[in-house]
């Protein structure tokens, strides 16, 4: 070996250098192997603890979400309601069967034991203390003496409204948990109770019968160790005592153990092999030590600090050493390592921070920000806002021009945004998609509106890509702290359903409102029920017809979909359609509804009643390619005829995407099936959309008809209507006729039929048909009547 080498040298000078140090050092580093035996055993016995715990956490969050299984069963309450003992002991040992606890019993308000699957009758004193406890409100879990057991359990109410009972769930800590455990932490684990006179019985442990002697002997008393200390220990062993319950003294506790020889065994090589070098080393030299360690320990020292600051985030240091070994070398990798990491390091905030296509924050750097704006804003008592915005027929864009120009756009309304808001304290960020956010961290209501108009005013100017105009438009939402939500989570899902609302409502912005948020617990819950209404056919199909105000007869309906909810009672369609469209579950639903009436339609036919029915579909119907697909393979299922059919549509569905929507009604014009614009009048269509769609009716919203008599703005409204109707060839039907006075005179403006609560109310298929026949017979006399 060359003697310039590192290698060399710590292999000629430190071969000296060990050996003496050797023959002073045996004493005190054969105390330290004690020392740190000692200490690595009382850390292992903390890590042990803090295992058993999170152990015992982990099986109280188990017990807690097994018992709200038990509580909310729904046929437990009823029987517990109805005081019927029998299902609830059956109920309480299919419970026990599947949750597979060690205990599972119900107690009555009373401290009976009203069912489990063991043999109490009285709930134990552990179970009715901690009842008690979790009448006021707490709810960890316990652990406690049940008969000659130690169990871990939780209490929770049955109960509708107010507590009928309690479930009691809990699992045993035995000598299979101690082995478990014992398996985790390589410790030794013990369950011990208290007894009578200060002594203590071990209940579950690991130990061997002759060990758990010599721990009794050890633990005598309880709450505590003979000093009072959670440590104990002796010649043999290291323990820690963790009590377990603390309400009158922890009469039950784990004892965790850790042997002094499984803790010095690892070291008994290292001494034997210490006690040899010191014989051999005495006659060595400590001369070269110094020498070496100077020239080792500087560079090593350098490197040290470097690394303290590289572990602190400056990636800035570097390390200067000026030698020509290995030391050398090693400060030069340790360098390029450095910049290594300093590159990877900022790429990857990069990635997780940063949209890759536009360059702005993405949604978890946004988050973020808004996190220490409610921080700043909360200290300063001040306010902040946020504004997200979602682009109008991006996804027209994308389907007509490609991907590559949609992405080209987004980086275009990402300049703008940048241009728009040119102060450093605001963020912009891209949240996915055509989505976007800007959060204003120091600004009211009033300056987001400003900030929301200017947005609208710039990008209300088309933009061009690649030569090609494009105007797209934005709906943006407006939630503001501390108003609308006291963190961020909060703060984004209300500015978002307020940009859901400006899309529905085409208004370019709105500022969050309670009313518009329908995502609630009870409304989710009503959709998970609709489901199951829908499933188990519970909804109701009913008829209202439409009278021809021309020959006074009926030979047109509307069909109507109403929901008797078991508990809710009567469900009008606007509490769950809205909803439904929001999840998309209105397909299923439209479904439904298209397969009840061709089944009546074609028992009407049977019975020589010729009846066209109206079926009222939502904008995710008429955006959906399978739609007219769907209705024809419907009609062939039942035998029906397609002109049976009319489809209504509402102005706004057609406009949220006027191209797509043009297509799919001269595919259903073309199949023969009658169209409709329902609420006429309330929408955004224009005139040049109108004439082009393949429709053969219209239909004026009922609040131009319910004034019609006494307002001559309503009566101008829809005399205008009838007349544009008539010139372009459609039909008119009049909605919400409510009196005789607006029935005479939409016969006097030519309204070729009406229907509304005078006419008739939505009626079941049967009534309708005596209704028909009535309406026959006295048809003739009544129009009479109406005309004078």
């Amino acid at each position: 070996m060359h003697f310039r080498s590192l290698q060399a040298r710590i292999v000629m000078v430190f071969l000296g250098l060990l050996l003496a140090i050797q023959v002073a050092g045996y004493g005190v580093i054969h105390r330290a192997i004690g020392t740190n035996a000692l200490l690595h055993a009382q850390d292992q016995l903390a890590i042990g603890e803090r295992v058993f715990k999170r152990l015992l956490t982990q099986n109280g969050q188990r017990l807690e979400q097994a018992a709200q299984t038990v509580a909310n069963d729904f046929a437990l309450r009823e029987a517990l309601g109805t005081k019927d003992q029998a299902s609830v002991a059956t109920l309480i040992r299919r419970h026990a069967d599947r949750a597979r606890g060690d205990l599972v019993m119900l107690v009555g308000l009373d401290g009976r034991v009203l069912g489990d699957h063991a043999s109490w009758r009285w709930a134990p004193e552990a179970v009715t203390r901690h009842v008690l406890e979790a009448k006021t409100g707490a709810r960890a879990p316990a652990i406690g003496i049940l008969g000659d057991q130690v169990y871990q359990f939780v209490a929770m109410p049955v109960r509708p409204t107010a507590p009928m009972g309690w479930i009691v769930l809990g699992s045993m800590l035995d000598d299979n948990f101690a082995r478990d455990l014992a398996e985790l932490t390589n410790l030794d684990v013990s369950i011990v109770r208290a007894e009578a006179r200060n002594a203590s019985r071990i209940v579950a442990s690991t130990l061997s019968t002759e060990r758990r002697q010599t721990l009794v002997s050890v633990v005598q008393v309880s709450p505590g160790s003979p000093s009072g200390e959670r440590l104990l220990s002796d010649p043999e062993s290291q323990r820690l005592w963790v009590p377990l319950d603390s309400r009158e003294g922890p009469s039950i506790a784990a004892i965790l153990e850790r042997p002094f020889a499984e803790a010095t065994a690892p070291f008994a090589p290292l001494q034997f092999v210490l006690l040899v070098l010191t014989a051999i080393g005495l006659a060595m030299s400590a001369l070269g030590s110094m020498v070496m360690a100077r020239r080792i320990t500087g560079p090593l020292r350098s490197l040290v600090d470097v690394a303290r600051n590289i572990e602190q985030g400056d990636y800035r240091q570097r390390v200067v050493v000026d030698t020509n070994d290995e030391i050398g070398d090693l400060a030069c990798a340790f360098n390029h390592m450095c910049q290594g990491i300093a590159a990877r390091e900022q790429r990857i905030s990069q990635l997780a921070y940063t949209d890759a296509l536009t360059d702005l924050p993405n949604r978890a750097l946004f988050n973020d920000r808004i996190n220490q704006a409610v921080v700043a804003a909360e200290r300063s008592r001040g306010r902040l806002a946020i504004v997200i915005l979602d682009l109008d027929r991006f996804k027209f864009v994308n389907d007509t021009l490609g991907h590559h120009m949609g992405d080209m756009l987004l980086r275009e309304v990402a300049d703008r945004l940048h241009r728009t808001l040119q102060r450093r304290s605001d963020t912009i960020a891209r949240l996915g998609g055509d989505e976007f956010a800007v959060l204003l961290p120091t600004e009211g209501l009033d300056d987001a509106k400003h900030v929301a108009r200017r947005i609208l005013e710039l990008l209300s100017e088309p933009l061009t890509i690649e030569g090609h105009i494009v105007d797209v438009g934005a709906s943006i939402g407006i939630a503001v702290f501390p108003e609308h939500g006291s963190d961020a989570d909060t703060l984004m899902r209300h500015a978002d359903v307020a940009m859901y609302s400006a899309k529905r409502a085409r208004s370019g912005f709105e500022v969050y409102d309670r009313r518009y948020d329908q995502n609630t617990p009870a409304h989710l819950s009503l959709l998970g029920e609709l489901r199951q209404a829908l499933e188990h056919d519970q909804l109701t199909v009913l008829y209202q017809p439409k009278m021809d105000l021309a020959g006074n007869g009926t030979h047109a309906v509307e069909a109507l979909l109403r929901w008797e909810h078991p508990r809710r009672g009567i469900v009008s369609p606007d509490g769950f359609i809205p909803f439904a469209e929001q999840t998309g579950y209105i397909k299923a639903i439209t479904r439904y509804v298209l397969n009840r009436v061709f089944r009546q339609c074609v028992a009407w036919r049977a019975r020589g009643r010729d009846i066209k029915v109206s079926v009222n579909i939502s904008a995710r119907d008429l955006h959906n390619p399978d739609f007219p697909r769907s209705i024809s393979e419907l009609a062939d299922l039942h035998g029906a005829k397609l002109e049976w059919l009319c489809l209504e549509i509402t102005e706004s569905a057609v406009m949220e995407d006027p191209t797509y929507a043009l297509e799919i009604l001269r595919r259903l014009d073309a199949m023969g099936i009658e169209l409709s614009i329902d609420d006429f009048g309330t929408g955004y269509s224009s005139l040049a959309y109108l004439k082009r769609l393949p429709v053969d009716e219209l239909k004026i919203d009922r609040s131009f008809v319910k004034g019609l008599s006494v307002d001559t703005d309503d009566a101008a409204i829809v005399r205008a209507t009838i007349d544009l109707a008539h010139h372009l060839g459609l039909k008119v039907t009049a909605e919400g006729v409510e009196n005789g006075g607006v029935l005479k005179t939409l016969r006097q403006l030519k309204c070729d039929s009406a229907q509304g609560y005078y006419v008739s109310p939505p009626i079941p298929a049967q009534e309708l048909e005596r209704w028909m026949e009535e309406e026959s017979a006295v048809g003739g006399r009544k129009a009479m009547l109406v005309v004078r």
